[in-house]
């Protein structure tokens, strides 16, 4: 079984949903090839405003992620009346991104070619569709056809040295967050004022008037492969997710960062939150008072934070990629077989 992956960006999303694991099954011996976005070579045939034909498919199994482009949902349906396999995968629900992130105006339909409708429309045609939470099956996978995949990490999150401190950090960017930050109510600017240090370790344009500060805290943008180290150099980390259907759907990945880093953290009692929780790491704070005091319990404890780090890390060790990479290939192996037994006069033109 060929299997190519196409991951849609050569950042994070790309690289944790696609490009790792495809790597990762490579490295196992599987006939897995990533494709690079700069690289892509699939063409269409078009006929006005129609996709009619895919050139250059040689694969049995093609995986492509986020289809957010008209004519590439098209293709779907396309590809597999030509008997090939196609996977796509989704790690969010792009129809309830918050109007305030950027990638609302450059998703919403009419906007442009870009679209979470056409999401939408390769989801229901695809051979399988993966998502990185249960939620995400009753968005994209309502017709059965649908396997979730967890988000884990690869070899160098692991076994980073820790230097103890009390500085409160947020692994994130405001522009992608725009309400996230309410969760914490006046919490942080309440720690603050008490001498507290905050940090951001992603772009931070904004972040303050949203914490009740006077001034956007230290933050900045940070190449892929020194995120982990990043992430490390906190003392105590934050993940906070308001309560939306958009969050409602959000995989583990943030607390899971924090936990393999060794960075003891508090988080917002969102689903994948609690599942991650529930096996052993981090703190969950449901209102501001909450977070208020755990926060302030992790400042003030040495002892605590180090109990913390060494339960996350534990945690942790179960979420990596190299051990769980065959949930990758098993998914495609499923999506071969529904392809193989669905007649072609059954899949949507």
């Amino acid at each position: 079984m060929k299997v190519v992956v196409y991951p849609a960006d050569a950042w994070g999303c790309g690289a944790f949903r696609m490009r790792w694991p495809g790597e990762t099954c490579a490295a196992a011996g599987h006939d897995v090839s990533v494709v690079e976005p700069k690289d892509r070579k699939l063409r269409v045939v078009m006929e006005g405003d129609t996709v009619k034909d895919v050139l250059d498919v040689d694969a049995d199994v093609v995986v492509l992620q986020r289809v957010t482009h008209a004519y590439m949902a098209q293709a779907v349906a396309v590809m597999r009346a030509k008997g090939v396999t196609v996977v796509v995968d989704v790690d969010d629900d792009l129809s309830s991104i918050h109007p305030s992130n950027p990638a609302w105006a450059v998703h919403r339909p009419g906007a442009g070619l870009h679209s979470w409708h056409n999401v939408a429309l390769a989801c229901r045609n695809a051979s399988l569709v993966t998502v990185s939470t249960p939620a995400l099956l009753d968005v994209y996978a309502r017709h059965g056809r649908g396997h979730v995949l967890h988000n884990y990490l690869p070899d160098y999150y692991y076994g980073l040295p820790r230097v103890d401190s009390d500085v409160v950090g947020w692994p994130g960017s405001y522009h992608s967050h725009p309400n996230d930050p309410e969760s914490l109510g006046g919490a942080v600017a309440r720690l603050v004022d008490e001498g507290a240090e905050f940090v951001m370790r992603g772009d931070s344009t904004g972040a303050g008037r949203a914490f009740g500060l006077a001034a956007d805290p230290l933050g900045g943008g940070v190449p892929i492969e020194e995120w982990p180290a990043a992430v490390a150099s906190l003392g105590v980390g934050i993940a906070p997710l308001a309560d939306t259907k958009f969050n409602a759907s959000k995989s583990w990945l943030k607390p899971a960062e924090l936990s393999a880093c060794g960075v003891p953290w508090v988080a917002s009692p969102r689903a994948e939150y609690r599942r991650l929780h529930a096996m052993g790491a981090g703190v969950l704070a449901d209102r501001p008072r909450v977070w208020y005091r755990e926060l302030k319990r992790l400042r003030e404890s040495a002892a605590l934070r180090q109990e913390m780090s060494e339960a996350g890390r534990t945690v942790a060790e179960r979420l990596r990629l190299r051990d769980n990479a065959w949930r990758w290939q098993e998914a495609w192996a499923r999506a071969y077989e529904l392809q193989q037994a669905t007649p072609r006069t059954a899949i949507p033109a």
